[in-house]
């Protein structure tokens, strides 16, 4: 017994050098994002990586399972020295691996603002793309790999090894044996315990961070490989009941129809820009901006200030703004199993009415899937990377340069027949953010890696509108300039989760005095479908999770969704929901840094949490069931 003891006092020193080692990597993962996390005090720190350590527990027990039973089970063969190397192998390399992704995900947040989850073993996450920018990765952030690296090593040499002297093995006894057994059983059962987070009644989930801190907060209370391994083979969401049908159309339907006559024969583009923040727009931040060309262009814009985007990722940004299906779920439709479903999009219902469409992407062709949602849209041609004819033009990394593209895009859309409706999504504002050689000294560098291809970007489509001036589809054409989401942020109002959505929206039409001016309304990406179709004059039932932004009278809101926790932005507030009960509730006309928590102010917080438990269950019942379309 005494060298079961002994063995179970060593196996406790290990695991709480891993427990020690993720905390260490939880406060690198705050150190590398400080900026984002800025407005956490020494106290809520603290309190995160206490916290912290629950979520850890829960990992490292179930991805640490087999090291664990090799370490506790019965019997004295465990102080064979061959067996401890085994023991030791596994631990290293599985922990290594884990640490690995902890580590990883200290730069990636930096992108999307929220911990890897299982979807990074797609083929959209493994394909192409990241075979191509694994090596940029790895240049960029080779520091990664040193630290790693160093933690490994530290693993290494910290790992409690077995003293033999003290070890020596005796000849069990039936009595010990079953001694042993006794308290095997015990030790799973509390690691079974641990392992699922508690005796709450069900396991420990990443929604259950909330508990502990904001929902801003929520990545750093968490850690990566707990949030892979609780969204491996999980549905892509939890489904709400909370009204029945009769109720539910009462509150919200998203099932649109417009009193119109004959449709208009107006051509349609769309310019979706990468990861271009509001916080860029010189013109929407009191002149301090990156974007010359946009500024002058929203003099004769119509510009919707408070404008947001419906997710996070770019594979979330096409669904949103074509086919009008906000982000509302861990997994990206065009991945999900619901991406094959019927659906409506300008593009099916433009090409029923006569419409040429065409969506154009730099990239290679597959590049987040892009290919496949126009296909499913009804786009009748895509153009990517594999349409490009000088291969001369490829940036080394995603695609095309933006400003050899869009030229493209100009050259091939005026061989289009009229009425056209078509899309275009530009790369170079996306990390590793390489302008073109010649440009280097023409934009300004300012503060963050993103600046200066933002300033490229700008130029890029400058030279695009003086191309389609040229044009004689030019003058009847309705142009709408939007992002795909946020990127990298400078102020804490862009750091936050109002400003971290915010993105540019903006109707220019060279030739219609109706687009001309600024809107306070909230607006979100899926109002673009919507604004279009109205303003065409179609005039058949269609279903769109967002409105018309020409009718100011309509309910304007903007949805999201991000680490378990759903939030709408409507009027002057902002609502923050975990599916069952209100987390977070702001006024964020008079608090737009989101710092006093109204969550007791009910009569407000009622309306809003009633109107978005209509929007998530409306939505979620019309995937489930394929109902995405007015038969």
């Amino acid at each position: 017994m005494k060298n079961y003891l002994y063995h179970i006092k060593l196996f406790t020193y290990r695991f709480l050098l891993l427990i020690l080692v993720f905390s260490i990597s939880r406060l690198l993962f705050y150190l590398f994002n400080n900026s984002y996390f800025d407005s956490i005090r020494f106290g809520e720190l603290m309190k995160i990586l206490f916290f912290g350590i629950r979520f850890d527990i829960s990992a490292l027990y179930y991805f640490n399972l087999l090291f664990i039973i090799l370490s506790l089970i019965p019997g004295n063969f465990k102080s064979n020295k061959y067996y401890q190397n085994i023991l030791f192998f596994l631990f290293l390399i599985i922990n290594s691996l884990l640490l690995a992704t902890n580590i990883t995900d200290t730069k990636f947040f930096d992108f999307e603002h929220k911990r890897l989850t299982s979807d990074i073993f797609s083929s959209v996450w493994l394909g192409e793309d990241f075979r191509t920018l694994l090596p940029q990765f790895i240049k960029d952030y080779w520091y990664l790999i040193l630290i790693w690296v160093l933690m490994c090593f530290g693993l290494y040499k910290l790992y409690p090894k077995l003293a033999y002297k003290k070890s020596i093995p005796e000849k069990i006894k039936l009595k010990g044996l079953l001694s042993q057994t006794g308290i095997f059983i015990l030790l799973m059962g509390i690691g079974l315990i641990l392992g699922r987070g508690g005796f709450q009644l069900k396991p420990l989930r990443v929604i259950h961070a909330a508990k502990y801190t904001s929902a801003k907060n929520i990545p750093l209370v968490l850690n990566t490989p707990f949030t892979i391994m609780k969204t491996i083979g999980v549905k892509s969401f939890r489904v709400y009941k909370y009204y029945d049908k009769e109720k539910l159309d009462s509150i919200y339907s998203p099932i649109l129809e417009y009193d119109n006559s004959e449709i208009k024969h107006a051509n349609v583009v769309i310019i979706i820009l990468e990861s271009f923040s509001r916080e860029y727009i010189g013109a929407l931040n009191k002149g301090s901006g990156y974007t010359p060309f946009l500024d002058s262009l929203m003099e004769n814009s119509l510009v919707f200030t408070r404008a947001f985007a419906n997710g996070k990722r770019s594979m979330e940004a096409m669904p949103s703004i074509i086919a009008g299906l906000p982000a509302l779920t861990d997994i990206a439709y065009i991945t999900s199993r619901f991406s094959s479903n019927k659906i409506n999009s300008i593009a099916g219902i433009l090409s029923n009415e006569g419409y040429y469409t065409a969506f154009f992407h730099g990239g290679k062709n597959g590049t987040m899937g892009f290919d496949q949602f126009a296909n499913i849209a009804g786009f009748n041609d895509y153009y990517g990377m594999n349409e490009y004819p000088y291969e001369s033009d490829y940036d080394g990394n995603w695609g095309i340069y933006d400003e050899e593209y869009l030229q493209y895009f100009a050259q091939k859309i005026s061989k289009f027949q009229e009425p056209f409706f078509t899309s275009v999504f530009t790369l170079t504002s996306h990390h590793p953010y390489e302008i073109p050689e010649k440009y280097k000294t023409k934009f300004p560098v300012g503060t963050l890696n993103i600046h200066e291809s933002i300033g490229y970007t700008d130029y890029s489509l400058k030279k695009f509108f003086e191309s389609a001036k040229k044009t004689d589809w030019y003058n009847n054409t309705l142009f709408i300039i939007t992002a795909d989401h946020t990127a990298q942020a400078e102020s804490s109002y862009y750091k936050n989760k109002l400003g971290n959505y915010a993105i540019p929206i903006i109707f220019y039409h060279p030739s219609d005095s109706a687009f001309i001016g600024k809107s306070n309304i909230i607006a979100q990406q899926t109002d673009i479908f919507p604004t279009i179709m109205d303003y065409l004059a179609y005039d058949e039932p269609f279903i769109c999770f967002g409105n018309n932004l020409l009718n100011d009278s309509a309910d304007h809101f903007t949805v999201n969704y991000i680490n378990g926790i759903y939030q709408i932005i409507k009027d002057d507030y902002l609502l923050q929901f975990d599916g069952n009960k209100p987390i977070a509730f702001y006024d964020i006309k008079s608090d737009s840094l989101l710092q006093n928590n109204l969550i007791k102010n009910t009569v407000k917080l009622q309306e809003l949490e009633t109107y978005l438990k209509a929007i998530i269950q409306s939505y979620q019942e019309k995937l489930i069931e394929n109902r995405l379309t007015v038969d």
